[in-house]
């Protein structure tokens, strides 16, 4: 039969609402045309002020009496909200099924922060309710020249990490498997002594080291996150230029998926760091090399002549070269001489371009105290690694740490003091006697000649104009300063630049010594409600929950509505809509639409856009609004902040402020049955499948019969009992009936009122016996899809608002 809009459907789940068994199976209530809001509750005052996230589940499907395919179903949204504190988002992912209840959506969403890359095990054990450890723990031995160096992880304020109870075998009682995540309070880097703070704190007690569960010792672990692209995203944004090429300019391509409160937190007296292995920030100027970066390619050769290339920068210091870009975990770095190789796996939209950071051998070479110290250099603030070794032997071998003034100190008490000038030792000796030093370290030239340097900003999210940023000259007897204007650029004496992003670029009038840099800025701190206001933890979405509304590779629908008000329509009466418009309707103040299939209120022609007017509209109430909307479907290759390209331009010019929205690609909609298999028992494995029965099911003659209307995404399952009876269960809807081979079966679907499929009786034949099975998957006309409404705090003056859902495809 013909598909027509009648037979598009968006159908609710068997329970509405927030609590823990909201979603499941599709039933046969439909929403309204133009009333999507029936599936979210309304937004409460309390809302707006705390703010919210809604998670609903809903069936775009096609509702026909026999098998037609709509090709390509697709659903958007195709209008934002007109309160800003509100914003919509589909969320896309292979795992939602029709089954799955508000506990399993919550799950899939928060399935994109995981546990990763190891960082420790063997990690001490936890109590409930605390919410530190040592920094010892962040520790590991390094061998360099045949002294030991201890190498140290440093985790950042608001970084990520898993701390984990992980073992082979059955389930300890005491000790259950658990991943817990958590956020670092201040940043901090592994020494002897000190601490690390996280939140939230551990909800159970772990395992000490030393505890052995099933064989295995060291069962607490502590993880990086890793990021999982399982779910995509789709979102809706407005062009800000008119489109003449495959560059659209739009508003965001983001969208933030957890509420958020933004602040102000000023950040002073930061000076040039890079994060080096000990108390005291490292003083180091990385240079860097870039080039454009390929969608598409994988693998990328830098050669960096200059590059200071050893163990003790690499392994000791941490300064191996690595990518400035935010996913710059995702790349792996190899050095052979002076070539630099970074190889990736994945795709990285919106990157422009590739840079590596590394240490230059043209501004700094390495020391180690052994050697003459040379004329004309100094030592580079927080790159030495120094170890004492007492002449008693009892007392053993020392790892120092740098602290203020060249001061080494090991738990707490000071040893040592460096001369960075000549390198030269002063030893303070203790109870423990006399000892020897061993040092290596960076070193430079003693007196700069610097008059430009690079450097990114101790914040992700500066406020351009809160700049200020001085240092002394060569000589040291000339202050110079500068400040940034809200555009970024940086004016003052002796000193010119610019920020961009994060990233500062500094000129100087004359040779400055870049030890001295200090700044002050201000940055905008976006601040998480807890999780238990809204049930998802911002600590397992990526970015915060700050999300990509738009993916490369998907499609997007372009679409702009014109509208006209209906006064006093009545037959017979014509109004000029655009002429092949994508869509044309009339609707009423509560938002009915006023559509037909036999066209008893109004008649549109799409070739010249006429609308005439064939009834008075007794039973809606004015006023009545005309609305035509144009389009097109258009593929993004690349998306960028506020950019997508598109594989080739629109095929029109669309004004500013059209709707572009992310398109969630359902697929080819048609109820169906999979392949009918046989197997001689059934031992409730639905992965795996066994050897061929002895009876056999005629499917060819006697096919399986399903309706777009009735049938359900579901893997089915008919156990014999007998030679002719057998249960019918569901994967997971379970048992829902029994039958026999004499009669046809046709079980019935509670939530329609039909049967989910329908086998005849002559497709059994005979020689089954009790204990044999049949199995086959029927797929429904339709697809699960997840919406997400979220309520930003805040005070808002409009009390009506509705979110539209667009769900299209294409005929057979």
């Amino acid at each position: 039969m013909t598909i027509s809009r009648l037979n598009l459907k968006v159908f609710k789940p068997e329970q509405l609402g927030s609590s823990d068994d909201a979603g499941g199976q599709r039933t046969k209530l439909a929403v309204e045309s133009g009333k999507l809001n029936e599936l979210f509750r309304a937004i409460s005052d309390i809302d707006h002020a705390q703010s919210a996230v809604d998670i609903v589940k809903c069936y775009p499907a096609v509702d026909t009496p026999d098998t037609s395919i709509l090709l390509d179903g697709h659903v958007f949204i195709s209008q934002k909200p007109t309160d800003d504190l509100v914003s919509l988002l589909i969320a896309e992912a292979a795992t939602l099924d029709d089954a799955d209840r508000m506990t399993d959506m919550v799950e899939i969403l928060e399935s994109s922060v995981r546990a990763g890359q190891l960082i420790r095990n063997r990690l001490i054990g936890f109590l409930e309710g605390q919410d530190t450890f040592p920094k010892s723990y962040l520790q590991s031995s390094y061998m360099f020249n045949g002294t030991e160096y201890w190498s140290n992880v440093t985790l950042l304020q608001g970084q990520t990490v898993v701390i984990s109870v992980e073992y082979p075998g059955a389930e300890s009682a005491l000790y259950p498997r658990f991943e817990h995540f958590c956020q670092i309070q201040e940043t901090v880097t592994g020494g002897p002594t000190g601490i690390v703070k996280f939140k939230p704190a551990i909800p159970f007690i772990t395992p000490n080291y030393d505890i052995t569960i099933n064989g295995e010792s060291g069962c607490t672990k502590l993880r990086y996150t890793s990021d999982n692209d399982g779910i995509k995203y789709h979102g809706v944004t407005k062009l800000t230029a008119a489109s003449t090429t495959n560059t659209l300019a739009v508003e965001s391509t983001q969208t933030e998926l957890l509420p958020k409160v933004k602040t102000v937190n000023p950040l002073t007296g930061k000076s040039i760091v890079e994060s080096g292995n000990g108390d005291v920030p490292s003083t180091v100027i990385k240079n860097n090399v870039s080039q454009p970066y390929i969608y598409g390619q994988f693998t990328y050769i830098f050669e960096v002549p200059d590059i200071l290339n050893n163990d003790f920068v690499n392994e000791v210091l941490g300064f191996k070269p690595r990518i400035t870009a935010a996913n710059f975990s995702y790349w792996n770095i190899s050095i052979t001489g002076t070539t630099i190789t970074a190889n990736t796996s994945g795709l990285m939209p919106g990157l422009d371009s590739l840079t590596i950071e590394y240490i230059s051998a043209a501004k700094y070479g390495l020391y180690g105290s052994a050697s003459v110290f040379p004329d004309f250099k100094k030592i580079s603030l927080g790159t030495t690694k120094m170890v004492l070794t007492f002449l008693n032997t009892a007392h053993g071998s020392v790892s120092m740490i740098e602290t203020s003034s060249g001061n080494f100190v090991s738990g707490g008490v000071r040893l040592a003091q460096l001369d960075y000038h000549t390198g030269a030792v002063t030893k303070f000796l203790d109870a423990r006697g006399d000892f020897t030093v061993h040092y290596d370290c960076l070193i430079e030239e003693s007196t700069s000649s610097a008059n430009t340097v690079s450097f990114a900003l101790a914040t992700d999210s500066p406020i351009y104009d809160t700049f200020y940023v001085t240092i002394s000259n060569a000589a040291g007897d000339t202050l110079l300063s500068g400040s940034s204007d809200n555009s970024g650029v940086i004016t003052g004496l002796g000193i010119t630049g610019n920020i961009t992003d994060a990233n500062v670029q500094l000129t100087f009038s004359q040779a400055v010594d870049l030890t001295t840099l200090r700044y002050d800025i201000s940055e905008t701190v976006t601040l998480s409600p807890p999780p238990e206001l809204y049930g998802l933890n911002p600590l397992r979405i990526k970015n915060g929950g700050v999300v990509n509304a738009f993916t490369a590779w998907n499609t997007i629908s372009v679409q702009q509505t014109e509208i006209q008000v209906l006064s006093n329509p009545a037959p017979a009466q014509t109004y000029n809509a655009r002429a092949n418009a994508r869509f044309v309707d009339i609707t009423d103040a509560e938002g009915k639409s006023l559509w037909t299939l036999a066209n008893t209120h109004y008649t549109w022609v799409k070739a010249t856009g006429v609308v005439t007017i064939n009834s008075d509209f007794t039973g809606f109430t004015a006023p009545f609004i005309l609305t035509d909307t144009i389009g097109e479907i258009a593929l993004v290759t690349d998306v960028q902040e506020q950019a997508l390209i598109l594989a080739s331009p629109l095929s029109q010019s669309y004004p500013i402020g059209t709707n572009v929205s992310s398109v969630q690609n359902l697929g080819d909609l048609q109820a169906r049955i999979g392949t009918v298999r046989d197997m001689t028992a059934w031992a409730n494995n639905w992965d795996l499948d066994g050897s061929p029965a002895t009876g056999n099911m005629n499917t060819v003659d006697f096919p399986i019969e399903v309706r777009n209307d009735t049938a359900v995404n579901e893997d089915w399952v008919l156990i014999f009992t007998s030679a002719t009876a057998f249960r019918c269960v569901g994967r997971r809807l379970g048992q829902i009936a029994t039958g026999d081979t004499l009669n046809d079966f046709a079980p019935v679907n509670p939530l329609t009122l039909q049967p989910y499929f329908i086998i005849r009786s002559g497709a059994f034949g005979g020689g089954w016996q009790a204990g044999e099975a049949i199995r086959f998957m029927s797929y429904a006309a339709s697809k699960p899809v997840m919406l997400l409404r979220t309520v930003q705090s805040g005070h808002s003056q409009i009390t009506t608002d509705r979110a539209v859902i667009a769900f299209r495809g294409n005929e057979s």
